[in-house]
């Protein structure tokens, strides 16, 4: 857990270096994670909020033991998330990833939950809906 702390915060460092340096609107970054990445932008976007707007959470779950302690003090207005997961996954069981949506529906976080008929991996159709869902927000 301290492990994934640390990654937190450099990938939150990162934001800032991209933005910093390159033609990124700060106001509109998007992270996108399958698995562990996409356990770690729950963690980033919920640890930062104002460095993140979309999140796309591909076979992963949201991690308690690496977020802040005091969520409900945090605006977390702007994020929006897009989190999906296969019904069939050996690797991360679907009923962790399922804790998601209630979780995010408790800190009034947008967000959307799909399941597709698939393993630890990512299906046609659910590449398809990620992919409008993030057109209609960047």
């Amino acid at each position: 857990n301290a492990q994934a702390k640390v990654s937190t915060d450099l990938i939150a460092k990162f934001i800032d270096e991209a933005v910093a340096t390159y033609p990124v609107d700060k106001n509109n970054v998007t992270l996108l994670g399958f698995s562990q990445g996409a356990i770690l932008s729950y963690a980033v976007a919920l640890t930062y909020p104002e460095k993140v707007k979309n999140v796309i959470a591909l076979s992963g779950y949201i991690n308690k033991d690496i977020l802040p302690e005091n969520l409900d003090t945090s605006n977390f207005s702007n994020l929006d998330f897009y989190c999906s997961h296969g019904s069939q996954d050996q690797v991360i069981p679907v009923a962790w990833a399922r804790q998601s949506a209630p979780f995010l529906e408790e800190l009034n976080i947008k967000h959307e939950y799909s399941e597709f008929r698939v393993g630890h991996g990512v299906a046609p159709e659910n590449f398809r809906e990620f992919r409008e869902w993030l057109s209609e927000r960047v």
